[in-house]
């Protein structure tokens, strides 16, 4: 592999990404890189306005400005590294033997230096379709930035033939993945002395009643499986994360929260899953606790919606590959990306990238220098393609 793509990477690993970070410094850092090369550039500031912490999607595009382009996806957003056991500062890359660690080697700022450093060989003039590089932010939290980053694509650039997330899948070609949506719902109900527990409504009895109805509502769905080989478990599944509620024992709760998800498959309307479960908080579930007290309440807010990944749409993007990269596959994973969101703008999109899902967000994250380098390897070839 080229020495670039290291040193490129040892730059991106020495930004502070993590999630309730600004990312701005390696925008501005890959901004001023790609201007250098001739790139056209759309920077795009988190549209909820809020000043606390900046953030930035970047939009890079070399070659003509024409649809049927490559576009090469990654995000900018690292986990945490608090409360976990590094071996050696985490945003310094670190060499050992044929490993390289650091926070975001694996998951994804190998990938994005790859794509860097092959932005770098590339001489626009010898491309008879354009390269994008789409960068988005807050993709850790539920792929929260990516609704902003699609809004600015669909006017940035000329619609492209295929996009590339390269998220890690040891460089074996992902077409199809779950989809997730996540919930913040509330219950408030009204406090008591539990020997007067007749005075009071309990949010959390209220709270589990819906836990219960969410479990007989997924376990009816385990029922419908998908056609996709690969995905496990071969359903759609809910968990409750958090469940919090109470002071003491001997007051009746009046407030409690649930953090609730659930991953569909493909072939499952997530739109209707929600329409049902929001329909019988409203319908059944505050009528109930407003029943015992007026000033009873429920509330629940979506806070990521993460689109499946559906092989039936993008089957141009895997024969791109196939037939000019080393790359094979045609593999099904149940975690989700960015790729339904670009697959939903109806591009056709794959998931392929360097390192293991499985070193991801740990600590001593690392990857193989053999993974990045078959990474550049690929790269090569979508380049070849795109010089026609």
């Amino acid at each position: 592999m080229t020495a670039a793509t290291l040193d490129c990477l040892d730059r991106l690993v020495g930004f502070d990404t993590i999630s309730c970070q600004s990312n701005t410094s390696l925008i501005d850092w890959v901004a001023e890189r790609l201007t250098g090369r001739g790139a056209r550039l759309t920077r795009t500031a988190k549209a909820d306005g809020c000043e606390a912490v900046q953030k930035e999607s970047l939009i890079a595009s070399i070659g003509p400005d024409m649809p049927g382009g490559l576009m090469l996806s990654a995000h900018t957003d690292v986990v945490p590294v608090k409360g976990q056991a590094w071996s050696s500062d985490p945003f310094r890359l670190r060499h050992d033997g044929d490993r390289v660690y650091g926070r975001g080697t694996t998951d994804m700022k190998g990938f994005l230096a790859c794509c860097l450093s092959a932005m770098d060989s590339v001489d626009p003039s010898k491309l008879t379709r354009p390269i994008h590089l789409a960068l988005s932010y807050d993709e850790e939290l539920g792929c929260a930035g990516t609704d902003d980053l699609v809004a600015v694509l669909k006017h940035a650039i000329p619609a492209p033939a295929l996009a590339v997330v390269g998220e890690p899948t040891m460089m074996r070609i992902v077409s199809a993945h779950k989809g997730a949506r996540v919930y913040d719902t509330e219950f408030l109900g009204h406090s008591a002395h539990s020997s007067q527990a007749h005075m009071g409504v309990s949010s959390n009895v209220h709270a589990a009643h819906f836990v219960a109805h969410l479990d007989a509502i997924f376990a009816n769905l385990r029922k419908l499986h998908t056609t996709i080989e690969g995905l496990e478990p071969a359903h759609t599944t809910f968990n409750v994360g958090i469940f919090r509620g109470g002071r003491a024992l001997n007051i009746i709760p009046d407030r409690t929260q649930l953090v609730w998800e659930f991953r569909h498959i493909p072939e499952l309307d997530p739109d209707q899953v929600e329409a049902e479960i929001l329909g019988w908080l409203e319908h059944e579930a505050k009528p109930l606790m407003k029943a015992s007290w007026q000033g009873a309440d429920i509330r629940t807010r979506c806070s990521a919606s993460v689109p499946a990944l559906d092989p039936a749409t993008n089957r141009a993007a895997r024969d791109v590959l196939l037939s000019h990269t080393s790359c094979d596959g045609d593999d099904a994973v149940s975690f989700g990306t960015e790729a339904g969101f670009f697959q939903h703008m109806g591009i056709p999109t794959v998931v392929c990238g360097p390192g293991s899902i499985t070193i991801a967000h740990k600590p001593d994250e690392w990857i193989a220098i053999d993974q990045l380098a078959r990474a550049e390897r690929m790269l090569s070839g979508l380049i070849e393609w795109a010089s026609g």
